[in-house]
């Protein structure tokens, strides 16, 4: 099993405004039996049982809430001294928070060790189907390869990237090439041919390979993080479980680095990169159309002459004649979206920033 397992926890969430803002994001939203994303991420990351650390890395100013959603898991009692937090001071793309947190492991003499990289907001079953992926993953990652995890596709998506693999490598494949967000054409080839998978935005790899590959292909993110100089951990313990690693010169650093995500800056451009076709269910809950299908509806609905309506409210809601809706009412706002348009939703909070209504996010 993998070493360490890294959560990336410092999105925003957009696309599910008005529930996720900045202060309150994604993965802190209660999606099965009251547990939140993050909750249910931590949950898989605990039950890998890797021999190492789990780190999180989330943007300072939620540090607080990421505080207080661990302290709500029983399960944190067996990782109190092993689950680290790194808060980055400003937001910088995954390329950058997969290397904040390397840097901290390869300080500590852990180049050789692999690293799982967890998104903090998804959704992924059965859990024994998912750690026989990981297996295969860390074998492939301890031989020196990038591996991401691909999610055969089952309908011709245009919200997701792709995966085209190339040849075998035990116990997946090479990749042959990463495609962006396909057109609905583009997206129906990719089905018919059945070698392209959705990108899931997962990973695994060794620690110093990743800095190496880093510093290869972006020399201006990976000089930063390959050789820092000195740096001095000031651990703090948080009431609830945890270690919060602060260090002044990282997060000077981490401040300076350009932004750009890990696939851009790294996976398209390696030539060592490999994929693991995965067997289990996965859902990154990107949308109210997929959080509609997941999440429980509000209790205090009245409807009249419609159906097929969806709403998330914290007010009572009466719907009069209308159909497939997804009604939000929350931290008072109001989204009010036709089902199939949830994507929609990400270019309404564009519109917000452009006029000035950063106070809406």
């Amino acid at each position: 099993m993998v070493d360490h397992i890294i959560i990336l926890a410092g999105g925003a969430g957009t696309r599910l405004w008005p529930a996720s803002l900045k202060k309150i994001p994604k993965q802190f939203l209660p999606v099965a039996k009251g547990r939140s994303l993050l909750q249910l991420t931590l949950q898989r990351a605990f039950s890998l049982d890797p021999s190492g650390k789990v780190i999180i890395v989330t943007l300072k100013e939620q540090l607080s809430g990421m505080i207080d959603e661990c302290a709500k898991l029983p399960e944190i009692d067996d990782y109190r001294d092993r689950l680290l937090m790194l808060p980055e001071p400003c937001a910088r793309n995954t390329a950058p928070a997969i290397a904040i947190a390397a840097t901290y492991l390869r300080q500590a003499g852990q180049d050789l060790e692999t690293m799982l990289v967890l998104p903090a907001d998804h959704l992924i079953t059965p859990f024994e189907d998912f750690r026989r992926d990981v297996e295969k993953a860390d074998l492939l990652g301890r031989r020196g390869f990038l591996v991401t995890f691909g999610i055969k596709p089952d309908r011709p998506e245009t919200g997701y990237g792709y995966i085209e693999r190339g040849e075998q490598e035990s116990p997946g494949w090479k990749v042959n090439s990463f495609r962006e967000k396909p057109d609905r054409k583009t997206a129906e080839e990719f089905l018919a041919k059945k070698t392209y998978s959705w990108n899931s935005g997962m990973f695994c790899f060794q620690v110093g390979r990743y800095l190496e590959e880093l510093n290869l292909h972006r020399p201006d993110i990976g000089k930063l993080f390959l050789n820092p100089g000195p740096v001095s951990i000031d651990p703090r313990k948080t009431p609830g479980g945890g270690v919060i690693l602060e260090d002044e010169r990282i997060e000077t650093l981490y401040a300076s680095s350009p932004a750009d995500s890990i696939d851009y800056a790294v996976m398209e451009k390696c030539d060592r990169a490999a994929v693991v076709e995965s067997g289990f269910n996965w859902n990154d809950v990107g949308s109210w159309d997929e959080l509609s299908e997941i999440q429980e509806q509000s209790s205090e609905i009245f409807q009249v002459g419609g159906n097929g309506n969806f709403v998330s409210s914290d007010l009572p809601v009466a719907l009069c004649g209308v159909r497939d809706l997804i009604v939000v009412v929350r931290n008072g706002k109001v989204l009010v979206c036709k089902k199939g348009s949830g994507q929609l939703v990400k270019q309404a909070v564009e519109l917000m920033k452009e006029a000035g209504r950063g106070d809406l996010l």
